[in-house]
């Protein structure tokens, strides 16, 4: 059990420094050897667990897709107003690409291309028919302004989210708490009521506690400040 343990941990350390490698680098930009002076493994314990770059890029945007599907899950729980859950989810957003290496990688992922292969897809579509059921739901309860096109709506918080993204990727400010409710503020009037605006929370219900460094994490920071000694096979 040990030993699987400890080979399962060399997998996780391996996929999250070469998901560190991807998102600052890119796909093409970044080597085995990177990935291997980043993880502070052998190449070896490489090999043992992925033949190629590729197959550590496909691990790196199924753990990220993973991270979307959390997400969508959450805002199917029930409790309070939809239109809150959309907000929420917004925020979990959010936190993610921030503090998630993974995720942040799996969205730099599907940037990348090759000639005759488009190997990750966005998971933008998705996220815009999650949004447009949410809105349908929130309509349906009577929380929007009458009238109001939720096909439309829903492009527009697909691109407002896209675009926060994209812009992060220069400049993590745009994906605080505080950003990402004054962008709410501002949308809040032009979605429900004038009498209800005030019943909904721009920033969120529940302050969101970024997420805590992985041992995994933690082994890669370490190995920022000394060389480590290359992990083996398991």
């Amino acid at each position: 059990m040990a030993r699987q343990e400890r080979a399962e941990r060399t997998r996780e350390l391996v996929v999250r420094a070469a998901a560190a490698r991807f998102d600052t680098t890119g796909f093409a930009a970044t080597s085995l050897s990177d990935i291997v002076e980043t993880a502070k493994v052998s190449k070896g314990a490489l090999y043992f667990h992925f033949e190629s770059k590729e197959k550590l890029a496909e691990a790196v945007a199924t753990q990220s897709g993973a991270g979307w599907r959390d997400v969508l899950r959450a805002a199917r729980a029930p409790g309070g107003p939809v239109l809150q859950a959309l907000i929420d989810m917004t925020h979990d957003v959010a936190q993610r690409i921030h503090h998630d290496v993974v995720f942040r990688a799996g969205l730099r992922l599907c940037d990348e291309r090759w000639p005759g292969e488009d190997r990750f897809p966005s998971p933008y579509p998705s996220w815009k028919r999650a949004l447009t059921l949410l809105l349908a739901r929130s309509e349906r309860r009577g929380e929007l302004l009458p009238g109001l096109d939720v096909r439309q709506t829903a492009r527009m918080l697909t691109a407002t989210t896209a675009g926060i993204e994209t812009l992060s990727r220069k400049d993590r400010g745009w994906l605080t708490t505080p950003v990402v409710a004054a962008a709410w503020e501002t949308l809040l009037p032009a979605l429900v009521p004038a009498e209800r605006v005030a019943a909904f929370r721009p920033c969120g219900r529940v302050p969101l506690v970024p997420r805590q460094p992985t041992a995994p994490d933690r082994e890669l920071r370490a190995g920022g400040h000394h060389r480590a000694r290359p992990a083996t096979l398991g």
